[in-house]
């Protein structure tokens, strides 16, 4: 039983709007998806959706009581009396919301309601399972990170084409994420988008593994860096990418610093093949970066586990990493170096592991002509 909007959406396709819907999996019968009557059903193969409605005009309402209480009766109805449970337990890392503003969590409040509600059933904690699934995609959640992918590259376009010297970072952000969205619902036809693109530009770059830096009334200048870290999440999939550019065209020693971080991603990419422990990756990346000379201005890993959240845990690509690179899996590649003295570049691109390589699932340009 999932109550946590990014499992709920793995599971059932359905993206709830605040994280107020419940998902019932049985192993052997159909699903139950309990879902909030004040909020739009979202899309889902799911047959059975129960609303509740826990708030009325009339009477003030306890969303989390009423919700757990239709959970009951939904597993009455399912004929599932008693036995073992499977639950969200110390789950601390969340995907927003398409209301991106406000959002509930299963917290120690739900948990316990459920323990006292379900008092008949024995309560497992699923996360540790919930994390291993979703490490390696199905088919379908392939197809959806290269539309969610699709989305993002609307935005790597607008970075490109409106980085001009005098815009503020926080209208070149702003611009990216408006056309990303529009886009991405009119073009691509997705139910709903949500765009971060995050614009630091000259002296911030060295900050900009931090989060969150840029997005300021700074205006770009020509001749300067500017760093673009851009999440998208189309209908609870998520695309993880940055480019680092130039304010008109990079001169030499800019050049000779994004080939160096170029030619550290594109040769970890080169030796991913199944069975490969991603500490290899890692470590194959900082060798071409320190072969470049620039090993002192390595900051962060190289790559993280990417899906129905921006940040997967599995696999990480770092180089005390035990995880073993498999087909299906999808993650970052996305090696950065920082400093005072020159400011920081990051390329990351969104890399599906297959049978015979890897496939860019982020296909745009990673340095500029």
């Amino acid at each position: 039983m999932l109550g946590i909007s990014e499992n709920v959406s793995y599971l059932s396709d359905a993206w709830p709007g605040r994280g107020l819907t419940y998902l019932i999996f049985p192993l052997e019968r159909d699903p139950i998806l309990v879902h909030p009557s004040g909020e739009t059903v979202p899309e889902t193969w799911v047959e059975n959706v129960r609303l509740y409605n826990w708030e009325t005009y009339e009477h003030l309402g306890d969303s989390l009581t009423v919700g757990v209480n239709e959970v009951q009766r939904a597993l009455m109805d399912l004929g599932i009396g008693s036995g073992a449970i499977g639950i969200e337990q110390g789950w601390e890392h969340f995907l927003g919301t398409p209301l991106r503003y406000e959002m509930m969590v299963v917290g120690e409040k739900t948990t316990t309601a459920l323990k006292n509600r379900l008092a008949g059933y024995e309560l497992k904690n699923a996360s540790p399972l919930l994390v291993l699934a979703r490490s390696v995609k199905t088919e379908g959640e392939v197809v959806a990170m290269r539309k969610v992918n699709r989305i993002a590259r609307v935005g790597l376009e607008a970075f490109e084409r409106n980085l001009k010297p005098g815009l503020t970072e926080v209208q070149l952000s702003s611009r990216i994420e408006h056309e990303i969205v529009t886009q991405g619902v009119m073009k691509f036809r997705a139910g709903h988008v949500v765009a971060c693109a995050f614009v630091a530009s000259g002296p911030s770059t060295a900050e900009a593994y931090n989060y969150v830096v840029g997005n300021t009334k700074r205006k770009m200048r020509r001749g300067e860096l500017v760093m673009l870290e851009l999440d998208v999440v189309a209908d609870g999939y998520s695309s993880d990418t940055t480019r680092t550019f130039v304010v008109g065209k990079p001169n030499k020693r800019q050049r000779v610093l994004l080939e160096a971080v170029l030619d550290s991603e594109s040769s970890a990419i080169a030796d991913i093949r199944p069975g490969v422990n991603a500490a290899e990756i890692a470590r194959r990346s900082m060798e071409v970066i320190q072969k470049h000379g620039l090993s002192d201005y390595l900051v962060h890993r190289l790559g993280h586990g990417i899906g129905v959240a921006v940040h997967e845990p599995i696999p990480a690509l770092h180089v005390e990493s035990n995880d073993l690179l498999k087909p299906g899996m999808v993650h970052s590649v996305e090696p950065g170096i920082y400093s005072q003295k020159f400011g920081g570049i990051r390329i990351e691109d969104d890399i599906l592991d297959t049978e015979s390589g890897t496939e860019y699932l982020s296909n745009f340009p990673r340095i500029q002509e």
